[in-house]
Protein backbone atom coordinates (compact mmCIF):
# COMPACT_ATOMS: atom_id res chain seq x y z
CA UNK A 1 0.00 0.00 0.00
CA UNK A 2 2.64 2.58 0.86
CA UNK A 3 4.43 2.01 -2.62
CA UNK A 4 0.94 2.92 -4.25
CA UNK A 5 0.29 5.76 -2.01
CA UNK A 6 4.13 7.01 -3.15
CA UNK A 7 3.66 6.64 -7.06
CA UNK A 8 0.40 8.24 -6.42
CA UNK A 9 2.02 10.89 -4.57
CA UNK A 10 4.81 11.69 -7.24
CA UNK A 11 2.16 11.82 -10.09
CA UNK A 12 0.09 14.31 -8.33
CA UNK A 13 3.08 16.39 -7.37
CA UNK A 14 3.97 16.41 -10.92
CA UNK A 15 1.07 18.63 -11.92
CA UNK A 16 2.26 21.44 -9.18
CA UNK A 17 5.88 21.43 -11.17
CA UNK A 18 3.80 23.48 -13.54
CA UNK A 19 3.85 26.14 -11.09
CA UNK A 20 7.62 27.09 -10.61
CA UNK A 21 8.29 29.76 -12.33
CA UNK A 22 11.18 28.02 -14.78
CA UNK A 23 8.62 25.35 -15.56
CA UNK A 24 9.47 25.26 -19.56
CA UNK A 25 6.68 22.85 -21.33
CA UNK A 26 8.96 22.72 -24.27
CA UNK A 27 11.49 21.79 -22.28
CA UNK A 28 9.26 18.69 -21.39
CA UNK A 29 8.62 18.14 -24.82
CA UNK A 30 12.20 17.91 -26.47
CA UNK A 31 13.29 15.65 -23.28
CA UNK A 32 10.76 13.17 -24.02
CA UNK A 33 11.11 12.71 -27.58
CA UNK A 34 14.93 12.79 -27.91
CA UNK A 35 14.86 10.06 -25.43
CA UNK A 36 11.64 7.90 -26.96
CA UNK A 37 10.88 6.59 -30.00
CA UNK A 38 7.45 6.32 -31.80
CA UNK A 39 8.07 2.55 -32.42
CA UNK A 40 9.15 2.63 -28.38
CA UNK A 41 6.08 4.65 -26.74
CA UNK A 42 3.82 2.30 -28.63
CA UNK A 43 5.79 -0.73 -27.32
CA UNK A 44 5.45 0.65 -24.21
CA UNK A 45 2.13 1.95 -24.03
CA UNK A 46 0.87 -1.89 -25.14
CA UNK A 47 3.63 -3.32 -22.48
CA UNK A 48 1.75 -1.13 -19.64
CA UNK A 49 -1.96 -2.05 -21.25
CA UNK A 50 -1.48 -5.80 -21.34
CA UNK A 51 0.16 -5.76 -17.89
CA UNK A 52 -3.26 -4.26 -16.96
CA UNK A 53 -5.28 -6.12 -19.14
CA UNK A 54 -3.57 -9.21 -18.38
CA UNK A 55 -3.94 -8.24 -14.29
CA UNK A 56 -0.22 -7.91 -13.77
CA UNK A 57 0.69 -11.53 -14.70
CA UNK A 58 3.62 -10.74 -15.91
CA UNK A 59 3.57 -12.99 -19.03
CA UNK A 60 5.73 -11.89 -21.91
CA UNK A 61 6.80 -8.56 -20.34
CA UNK A 62 9.62 -6.68 -21.89
CA UNK A 63 9.71 -3.69 -18.86
CA UNK A 64 10.73 -4.18 -15.80
CA UNK A 65 8.17 -2.27 -12.86
CA UNK A 66 11.15 0.01 -12.25
CA UNK A 67 11.04 0.69 -16.71
CA UNK A 68 7.79 1.00 -16.81
CA UNK A 69 7.09 3.61 -13.85
CA UNK A 70 10.16 5.29 -15.31
CA UNK A 71 7.99 5.64 -18.88
CA UNK A 72 4.78 6.26 -17.58
CA UNK A 73 6.07 8.82 -15.41
CA UNK A 74 7.36 10.12 -18.46
CA UNK A 75 4.34 9.97 -20.16
CA UNK A 76 2.45 11.73 -17.79
CA UNK A 77 5.04 14.67 -17.93
CA UNK A 78 5.27 15.21 -21.62
CA UNK A 79 1.24 14.94 -21.46
CA UNK A 80 0.93 18.06 -18.78
CA UNK A 81 3.74 19.70 -20.92
CA UNK A 82 1.43 19.91 -23.77
CA UNK A 83 -1.68 20.54 -22.26
CA UNK A 84 0.33 23.84 -20.56
CA UNK A 85 1.54 24.70 -24.15
CA UNK A 86 -1.93 24.18 -25.44
CA UNK A 87 -3.30 26.51 -22.63
CA UNK A 88 -0.66 29.29 -22.91
CA UNK A 89 -0.56 29.38 -26.38
CA UNK A 90 2.82 28.19 -27.11
CA UNK A 91 4.21 28.01 -30.18
CA UNK A 92 5.53 24.35 -30.54
CA UNK A 93 7.59 25.28 -33.39
CA UNK A 94 9.98 26.74 -31.41
CA UNK A 95 10.81 23.10 -30.05
CA UNK A 96 14.25 22.21 -30.77
CA UNK A 97 15.07 18.38 -31.16
CA UNK A 98 18.17 16.38 -32.03
CA UNK A 99 19.21 15.82 -35.10
CA UNK A 100 18.98 12.33 -33.89
CA UNK A 101 15.33 12.93 -32.99
CA UNK A 102 14.75 14.52 -35.65
CA UNK A 103 15.95 12.11 -38.44
CA UNK A 104 14.50 8.87 -36.65
CA UNK A 105 10.81 10.80 -36.10
CA UNK A 106 10.98 11.75 -39.82
CA UNK A 107 11.94 7.80 -41.17
CA UNK A 108 8.58 6.91 -38.74
CA UNK A 109 6.38 8.84 -39.74
CA UNK A 110 7.20 8.39 -43.11
CA UNK A 111 7.15 4.26 -42.88
CA UNK A 112 3.94 4.76 -41.22
CA UNK A 113 2.09 7.21 -44.23
CA UNK A 114 3.15 4.52 -46.09
CA UNK A 115 1.64 2.17 -44.46
CA UNK A 116 -1.48 4.25 -44.47
CA UNK A 117 -1.24 5.08 -48.25
CA UNK A 118 -1.02 1.45 -48.67
CA UNK A 119 -4.42 0.77 -46.55
CA UNK A 120 -6.26 3.29 -48.40
CA UNK A 121 -5.26 2.24 -51.53
CA UNK A 122 -7.01 -1.33 -50.17
CA UNK A 123 -9.90 0.52 -49.14
CA UNK A 124 -11.24 1.64 -52.00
Amino acid sequence: MKRILALQFAFDWMIYDVHKVDYNPIKEIEAFWNHYALETVSANILQLLSTYLDGGSGENRLLKDEEMQEFATALYRVLIAYNVANYRHIDLRKMQLSAEAEERIGKELELSKKVAEFFSRLSK
